[in-house]
Protein backbone atom coordinates (compact mmCIF):
# COMPACT_ATOMS: atom_id res chain seq x y z
CA UNK A 1 0.00 0.00 0.00
CA UNK A 2 0.98 3.33 -0.81
CA UNK A 3 2.86 5.24 2.97
CA UNK A 4 1.13 7.54 4.45
CA UNK A 5 2.51 11.56 4.55
CA UNK A 6 3.01 11.35 8.25
CA UNK A 7 4.80 7.65 7.96
CA UNK A 8 7.33 9.21 5.20
CA UNK A 9 7.99 12.82 7.40
CA UNK A 10 8.57 10.65 10.23
CA UNK A 11 10.80 8.27 8.81
CA UNK A 12 13.00 11.54 7.32
CA UNK A 13 12.78 12.88 11.14
CA UNK A 14 14.41 8.94 11.68
CA UNK A 15 16.66 9.48 9.05
CA UNK A 16 18.06 12.92 9.43
CA UNK A 17 18.49 11.87 13.37
CA UNK A 18 21.08 8.83 12.74
CA UNK A 19 22.44 9.25 8.78
CA UNK A 20 22.92 13.04 8.28
CA UNK A 21 26.04 14.80 8.63
CA UNK A 22 27.42 17.73 10.77
CA UNK A 23 30.00 19.34 10.73
CA UNK A 24 33.91 18.08 11.17
CA UNK A 25 34.52 18.10 15.23
CA UNK A 26 37.02 19.89 16.41
CA UNK A 27 39.87 17.22 16.86
CA UNK A 28 42.40 19.60 18.67
CA UNK A 29 43.99 18.38 22.18
CA UNK A 30 45.69 15.03 23.61
CA UNK A 31 46.72 12.58 20.56
CA UNK A 32 44.94 8.86 20.93
CA UNK A 33 46.47 6.53 23.97
CA UNK A 34 45.68 3.03 23.06
CA UNK A 35 45.82 0.73 25.40
CA UNK A 36 44.34 2.50 28.35
CA UNK A 37 41.68 1.13 30.54
CA UNK A 38 37.76 1.67 30.11
CA UNK A 39 36.22 5.03 31.77
CA UNK A 40 32.33 5.16 31.09
CA UNK A 41 30.94 7.25 34.05
CA UNK A 42 29.28 9.95 33.66
CA UNK A 43 30.19 13.27 35.43
CA UNK A 44 27.84 15.90 36.69
CA UNK A 45 29.37 19.20 35.04
CA UNK A 46 29.65 20.53 31.98
CA UNK A 47 33.67 19.79 30.67
CA UNK A 48 35.43 21.63 28.31
CA UNK A 49 36.85 20.51 24.95
CA UNK A 50 40.69 21.08 24.57
CA UNK A 51 40.02 23.79 22.09
CA UNK A 52 37.90 25.45 24.34
CA UNK A 53 34.69 24.63 23.29
CA UNK A 54 31.82 22.57 25.06
CA UNK A 55 32.09 18.87 25.04
CA UNK A 56 29.92 15.79 24.96
CA UNK A 57 32.51 13.46 25.29
CA UNK A 58 36.16 12.65 25.32
CA UNK A 59 37.48 9.57 23.49
CA UNK A 60 41.76 8.98 23.88
CA UNK A 61 41.65 12.93 25.07
CA UNK A 62 39.69 13.82 21.96
CA UNK A 63 36.82 16.21 23.20
CA UNK A 64 33.41 15.17 20.84
CA UNK A 65 32.01 18.74 20.72
CA UNK A 66 28.47 19.05 22.27
CA UNK A 67 27.42 21.33 18.78
CA UNK A 68 27.36 18.29 16.98
CA UNK A 69 25.38 16.46 19.68
CA UNK A 70 22.74 19.13 19.65
CA UNK A 71 22.47 19.12 16.11
CA UNK A 72 21.56 15.65 16.00
CA UNK A 73 19.37 15.41 18.90
CA UNK A 74 17.60 18.89 17.86
CA UNK A 75 17.07 17.00 14.62
CA UNK A 76 15.89 13.04 16.06
CA UNK A 77 13.23 15.17 18.23
CA UNK A 78 12.00 17.69 15.74
CA UNK A 79 9.27 15.08 15.19
CA UNK A 80 7.66 16.40 18.63
CA UNK A 81 9.07 19.86 18.92
CA UNK A 82 7.33 20.75 15.88
CA UNK A 83 4.13 19.48 17.11
CA UNK A 84 4.86 21.37 20.38
CA UNK A 85 5.12 17.96 22.18
CA UNK A 86 7.49 17.38 25.25
CA UNK A 87 9.34 14.60 25.17
CA UNK A 88 8.85 12.31 27.51
CA UNK A 89 12.37 11.79 29.68
CA UNK A 90 12.61 8.36 29.15
CA UNK A 91 12.60 9.02 25.15
CA UNK A 92 14.77 11.72 25.76
CA UNK A 93 17.50 9.80 27.81
CA UNK A 94 17.56 6.75 25.16
CA UNK A 95 17.98 9.24 21.96
CA UNK A 96 21.01 11.14 23.61
CA UNK A 97 22.40 7.94 24.56
CA UNK A 98 21.74 7.01 21.10
CA UNK A 99 23.37 9.79 19.49
CA UNK A 100 26.49 9.80 22.02
CA UNK A 101 27.16 6.05 21.27
CA UNK A 102 27.03 6.64 17.33
CA UNK A 103 29.40 10.01 18.07
CA UNK A 104 31.60 8.45 20.01
CA UNK A 105 32.17 5.08 17.56
CA UNK A 106 32.47 7.64 14.84
CA UNK A 107 35.52 9.00 16.86
CA UNK A 108 37.18 5.95 17.25
CA UNK A 109 36.65 4.85 13.92
CA UNK A 110 38.35 8.15 12.99
CA UNK A 111 41.14 7.27 15.38
CA UNK A 112 41.65 3.84 14.04
CA UNK A 113 41.62 5.12 9.93
CA UNK A 114 44.09 7.97 10.28
CA UNK A 115 46.51 5.43 12.66
CA UNK A 116 46.00 2.91 9.62
CA UNK A 117 46.98 5.84 7.28
CA UNK A 118 43.47 4.83 4.86
CA UNK A 119 43.14 7.34 2.54
CA UNK A 120 40.03 8.10 -0.17
CA UNK A 121 40.83 8.56 -3.76
CA UNK A 122 38.64 11.85 -4.64
CA UNK A 123 37.31 10.33 -7.63
CA UNK A 124 35.95 7.71 -5.67
CA UNK A 125 34.36 10.04 -3.40
CA UNK A 126 32.92 11.66 -6.09
CA UNK A 127 31.34 8.27 -7.92
CA UNK A 128 29.76 7.60 -4.50
CA UNK A 129 28.39 10.93 -4.40
CA UNK A 130 27.02 10.40 -7.59
CA UNK A 131 25.42 7.06 -6.91
CA UNK A 132 24.00 8.33 -3.53
CA UNK A 133 22.29 11.88 -5.53
CA UNK A 134 20.91 9.52 -7.82
CA UNK A 135 18.21 8.15 -5.25
CA UNK A 136 16.56 11.45 -5.68
CA UNK A 137 15.86 10.78 -9.47
CA UNK A 138 16.30 14.54 -9.91
CA UNK A 139 18.18 17.30 -9.13
CA UNK A 140 14.82 19.19 -8.06
CA UNK A 141 13.90 16.54 -5.36
CA UNK A 142 18.18 16.34 -4.00
CA UNK A 143 18.08 20.57 -3.16
CA UNK A 144 14.36 20.40 -2.06
CA UNK A 145 16.04 17.46 0.44
CA UNK A 146 19.26 19.98 0.86
CA UNK A 147 16.87 22.69 1.82
CA UNK A 148 14.13 20.86 4.02
CA UNK A 149 17.05 18.71 5.89
CA UNK A 150 19.17 21.56 6.83
CA UNK A 151 22.41 19.49 4.96
CA UNK A 152 24.95 20.70 2.92
CA UNK A 153 26.68 18.83 0.08
CA UNK A 154 29.81 19.63 1.93
CA UNK A 155 28.20 17.69 4.81
CA UNK A 156 26.90 14.45 3.02
CA UNK A 157 30.11 13.72 1.19
CA UNK A 158 32.04 14.25 3.98
CA UNK A 159 29.97 11.22 5.84
CA UNK A 160 30.14 9.55 2.71
CA UNK A 161 33.88 9.75 2.93
CA UNK A 162 34.05 8.25 6.41
CA UNK A 163 31.82 5.23 5.07
CA UNK A 164 34.43 4.29 2.59
CA UNK A 165 36.93 4.98 5.17
CA UNK A 166 35.63 2.34 7.15
CA UNK A 167 34.82 -0.02 4.35
CA UNK A 168 38.44 0.11 3.60
CA UNK A 169 39.09 -0.29 7.32
CA UNK A 170 37.37 -3.42 7.65
CA UNK A 171 38.79 -4.96 4.18
CA UNK A 172 42.14 -4.45 5.11
CA UNK A 173 41.57 -6.45 8.63
CA UNK A 174 39.89 -9.34 5.86
CA UNK A 175 37.68 -12.46 6.36
CA UNK A 176 34.59 -10.30 4.07
CA UNK A 177 34.83 -12.41 1.09
CA UNK A 178 31.83 -14.89 0.40
CA UNK A 179 32.68 -17.88 -0.75
CA UNK A 180 30.17 -20.24 -3.17
CA UNK A 181 29.33 -22.61 -0.65
CA UNK A 182 27.81 -19.93 1.96
CA UNK A 183 26.27 -17.78 -0.60
CA UNK A 184 24.86 -21.88 -2.14
CA UNK A 185 23.72 -22.55 1.37
CA UNK A 186 21.97 -19.14 1.81
CA UNK A 187 20.29 -19.69 -1.38
CA UNK A 188 18.96 -23.19 -0.59
CA UNK A 189 17.77 -21.68 2.51
CA UNK A 190 15.75 -19.18 0.84
CA UNK A 191 14.61 -20.27 -2.73
CA UNK A 192 11.46 -18.15 -1.83
CA UNK A 193 12.82 -15.15 -1.56
CA UNK A 194 13.73 -16.03 -5.50
CA UNK A 195 10.67 -16.96 -6.36
CA UNK A 196 9.04 -14.30 -8.99
CA UNK A 197 5.67 -14.85 -9.09
CA UNK A 198 2.97 -14.84 -11.84
CA UNK A 199 1.99 -11.32 -12.43
CA UNK A 200 -0.27 -9.23 -15.30
CA UNK A 201 -0.23 -6.10 -16.50
CA UNK A 202 -3.45 -4.24 -17.38
CA UNK A 203 -5.24 -1.18 -17.94
CA UNK A 204 -8.90 -0.33 -16.85
CA UNK A 205 -12.19 1.78 -17.57
CA UNK A 206 -14.02 2.23 -14.29
CA UNK A 207 -17.50 3.30 -13.96
CA UNK A 208 -17.87 4.31 -10.52
CA UNK A 209 -21.06 3.10 -8.35
CA UNK A 210 -21.98 3.38 -4.50
CA UNK A 211 -22.54 -0.37 -2.75
CA UNK A 212 -25.95 1.17 -1.93
CA UNK A 213 -26.75 2.29 -5.59
CA UNK A 214 -29.94 1.12 -6.22
CA UNK A 215 -30.63 -1.31 -8.93
CA UNK A 216 -32.14 1.27 -11.71
CA UNK A 217 -28.58 3.26 -11.29
CA UNK A 218 -27.01 -0.05 -11.39
CA UNK A 219 -28.75 -0.98 -14.34
CA UNK A 220 -27.96 2.39 -16.18
CA UNK A 221 -24.39 2.08 -15.21
CA UNK A 222 -24.27 -1.50 -16.49
CA UNK A 223 -25.68 -0.54 -20.03
CA UNK A 224 -23.39 2.94 -20.26
CA UNK A 225 -20.67 0.08 -19.54
CA UNK A 226 -21.89 -2.31 -22.31
CA UNK A 227 -22.16 0.64 -24.59
CA UNK A 228 -18.20 1.44 -23.94
CA UNK A 229 -17.34 -1.95 -24.22
CA UNK A 230 -18.91 -2.02 -27.96
CA UNK A 231 -16.71 0.96 -28.67
CA UNK A 232 -13.44 -0.16 -27.61
CA UNK A 233 -13.70 -3.46 -29.16
CA UNK A 234 -14.53 -1.61 -32.51
CA UNK A 235 -11.15 -1.76 -34.77
CA UNK A 236 -8.54 0.63 -34.69
CA UNK A 237 -10.34 1.71 -31.18
CA UNK A 238 -7.70 3.62 -28.73
CA UNK A 239 -8.39 1.84 -25.19
CA UNK A 240 -5.97 4.29 -23.34
CA UNK A 241 -7.83 7.44 -25.11
CA UNK A 242 -11.25 5.79 -24.35
CA UNK A 243 -10.09 5.43 -20.93
CA UNK A 244 -9.14 9.23 -20.44
CA UNK A 245 -12.55 9.82 -21.70
CA UNK A 246 -14.64 7.80 -19.90
CA UNK A 247 -12.48 5.93 -16.89
CA UNK A 248 -13.86 7.87 -13.71
CA UNK A 249 -10.82 6.02 -11.42
CA UNK A 250 -7.69 7.74 -10.72
CA UNK A 251 -5.79 5.74 -13.67
CA UNK A 252 -7.56 7.92 -15.72
CA UNK A 253 -4.97 10.35 -16.34
CA UNK A 254 -2.55 7.40 -17.36
CA UNK A 255 -4.92 5.65 -19.80
CA UNK A 256 -6.03 3.42 -17.20
CA UNK A 257 -2.59 1.49 -16.82
CA UNK A 258 -2.51 -0.60 -13.87
CA UNK A 259 0.78 -1.65 -14.17
CA UNK A 260 1.96 -5.10 -13.20
CA UNK A 261 0.38 -7.04 -10.31
CA UNK A 262 0.46 -10.37 -8.88
CA UNK A 263 -2.02 -12.54 -7.72
CA UNK A 264 -3.86 -11.56 -4.24
CA UNK A 265 -3.53 -7.64 -5.05
CA UNK A 266 -6.64 -6.78 -6.40
CA UNK A 267 -10.52 -7.74 -5.67
CA UNK A 268 -11.28 -10.83 -6.69
CA UNK A 269 -13.28 -9.81 -9.15
CA UNK A 270 -11.35 -8.32 -11.08
CA UNK A 271 -8.82 -10.67 -10.64
CA UNK A 272 -10.70 -13.68 -11.73
CA UNK A 273 -10.90 -11.97 -15.01
CA UNK A 274 -7.70 -10.48 -15.42
CA UNK A 275 -5.64 -14.11 -15.10
CA UNK A 276 -7.58 -15.81 -17.20
CA UNK A 277 -7.47 -13.05 -20.28
CA UNK A 278 -4.50 -13.13 -23.24
CA UNK A 279 -2.45 -9.94 -23.82
CA UNK A 280 -4.25 -7.58 -25.80
CA UNK A 281 -7.97 -9.45 -25.26
CA UNK A 282 -10.63 -6.93 -23.60
CA UNK A 283 -13.51 -7.86 -21.31
CA UNK A 284 -17.14 -7.25 -20.59
CA UNK A 285 -18.03 -5.01 -17.92
CA UNK A 286 -17.07 -6.66 -14.90
CA UNK A 287 -18.93 -5.71 -11.55
CA UNK A 288 -16.72 -5.43 -8.35
CA UNK A 289 -17.28 -3.07 -5.07
CA UNK A 290 -16.00 -0.01 -6.76
CA UNK A 291 -18.37 -0.65 -9.82
CA UNK A 292 -18.02 -1.45 -13.17
CA UNK A 293 -14.63 -2.11 -15.16
CA UNK A 294 -13.68 -2.78 -18.40
CA UNK A 295 -10.24 -4.46 -18.54
CA UNK A 296 -7.83 -4.70 -21.19
CA UNK A 297 -4.64 -7.22 -20.83
CA UNK A 298 -1.70 -5.64 -21.82
CA UNK A 299 1.07 -8.69 -20.95
CA UNK A 300 0.83 -11.62 -18.77
CA UNK A 301 4.36 -12.96 -17.33
CA UNK A 302 4.43 -16.46 -15.43
CA UNK A 303 6.14 -17.52 -12.54
CA UNK A 304 9.58 -18.93 -11.87
CA UNK A 305 12.36 -19.54 -9.65
CA UNK A 306 14.77 -17.40 -10.58
CA UNK A 307 17.93 -20.03 -10.61
CA UNK A 308 20.98 -19.71 -8.44
CA UNK A 309 23.46 -18.07 -11.23
CA UNK A 310 20.80 -15.20 -11.85
CA UNK A 311 21.05 -14.13 -8.18
CA UNK A 312 24.58 -14.89 -7.36
CA UNK A 313 26.10 -11.65 -7.41
CA UNK A 314 22.58 -10.22 -5.51
CA UNK A 315 23.54 -13.10 -2.62
CA UNK A 316 26.88 -11.75 -2.36
CA UNK A 317 26.43 -8.56 -1.78
CA UNK A 318 23.80 -9.41 0.71
CA UNK A 319 26.04 -11.79 2.52
CA UNK A 320 28.83 -9.35 2.66
CA UNK A 321 27.32 -6.51 3.58
CA UNK A 322 26.05 -8.59 6.54
CA UNK A 323 30.31 -9.72 7.13
CA UNK A 324 31.14 -6.32 6.66
CA UNK A 325 27.88 -5.10 9.79
CA UNK A 326 29.38 -8.04 11.76
CA UNK A 327 32.99 -6.93 11.36
CA UNK A 328 32.12 -3.36 12.25
CA UNK A 329 30.48 -4.50 15.51
CA UNK A 330 33.44 -7.01 16.52
CA UNK A 331 35.93 -3.82 15.65
CA UNK A 332 34.38 -0.89 17.81
CA UNK A 333 34.25 -3.63 20.78
CA UNK A 334 38.08 -4.12 20.30
CA UNK A 335 38.08 -0.63 19.94
CA UNK A 336 36.15 0.38 22.98
CA UNK A 337 37.59 -2.55 25.34
CA UNK A 338 41.23 -0.55 24.53
CA UNK A 339 40.46 3.12 24.67
CA UNK A 340 39.61 5.74 27.09
CA UNK A 341 36.14 6.79 27.43
CA UNK A 342 34.72 9.71 29.28
CA UNK A 343 31.10 10.52 28.67
CA UNK A 344 30.51 14.14 29.86
CA UNK A 345 26.53 13.78 30.14
CA UNK A 346 25.09 13.47 33.23
CA UNK A 347 22.05 11.84 31.78
CA UNK A 348 23.43 9.38 29.25
CA UNK A 349 24.78 6.18 29.95
CA UNK A 350 27.42 5.00 27.54
CA UNK A 351 27.12 1.39 29.42
CA UNK A 352 24.49 1.21 27.39
CA UNK A 353 26.23 1.03 24.11
CA UNK A 354 24.90 -2.19 22.74
CA UNK A 355 21.29 -1.28 23.22
CA UNK A 356 18.78 -1.21 20.04
CA UNK A 357 18.64 2.70 18.40
CA UNK A 358 15.40 4.20 18.84
CA UNK A 359 12.70 3.76 17.00
CA UNK A 360 11.73 7.31 16.13
CA UNK A 361 8.58 6.92 14.22
CA UNK A 362 7.10 4.26 16.12
CA UNK A 363 7.87 6.51 19.47
CA UNK A 364 6.05 9.47 17.72
CA UNK A 365 3.06 7.89 16.58
CA UNK A 366 2.87 6.68 20.41
CA UNK A 367 3.37 9.87 22.05
CA UNK A 368 2.60 12.61 19.81
CA UNK A 369 -0.93 12.60 18.67
CA UNK A 370 -2.08 13.48 14.91
CA UNK A 371 1.46 12.19 14.31
CA UNK A 372 -0.12 11.61 10.51
CA UNK A 373 -0.73 15.15 9.76
CA UNK A 374 2.78 15.87 9.49
CA UNK A 375 4.02 17.60 5.99
CA UNK A 376 5.72 15.29 3.48
CA UNK A 377 9.53 15.69 3.75
CA UNK A 378 10.98 15.20 0.40
CA UNK A 379 12.88 11.71 0.78
CA UNK A 380 13.83 9.58 -2.76
CA UNK A 381 10.84 8.08 -4.15
CA UNK A 382 10.07 5.14 -6.38
CA UNK A 383 8.19 6.71 -9.79
CA UNK A 384 5.85 3.63 -9.62
CA UNK A 385 3.00 3.85 -7.68
CA UNK A 386 0.81 1.22 -6.00
CA UNK A 387 -2.37 0.88 -7.42
CA UNK A 388 -5.51 2.65 -6.86
CA UNK A 389 -7.71 1.85 -4.41
CA UNK A 390 -10.74 1.66 -6.98
CA UNK A 391 -8.97 -1.73 -7.55
CA UNK A 392 -6.42 -2.77 -4.98
CA UNK A 393 -8.11 -4.03 -2.19
CA UNK A 394 -7.62 -7.13 0.11
CA UNK A 395 -10.34 -9.49 0.12
CA UNK A 396 -11.91 -8.49 3.24
CA UNK A 397 -12.48 -4.90 2.25
CA UNK A 398 -15.68 -3.71 2.52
Amino acid sequence: MVAKPGRIALLAASLLAFGGCSKKPDEQGAQPSGGEASSTGTKEASAKGAAGGDAVARVNGVAVPRAEFDAKYNKMTRAFTTRNKEIPDNLARRYKESILKQLVERELLKQKIASSGISIDPAELDKEFDEYKKMFRTDENFERYLKSSDVSVEQIKENISHNIAVNKLLEKAGNLQVTEEEAKEYYAKNEKRYEIKEQVRASHILLKMDPKTDKKTEGDLQKKANEIYKEVTKKDADFGELAKKYSEGPTASRGGDLSYFPRGRMVPEFEEVAFKMKPGEISKPVKTQFGWHIIKLVDHKEGRQRPFEEVRESIDKLLKNKKTRQAKQDLLKSLRAEAKIESLLPDANLDKADAPEPNIVADVQEHAPNADKAPDAPLPSSAAADAPASVAAPASAP
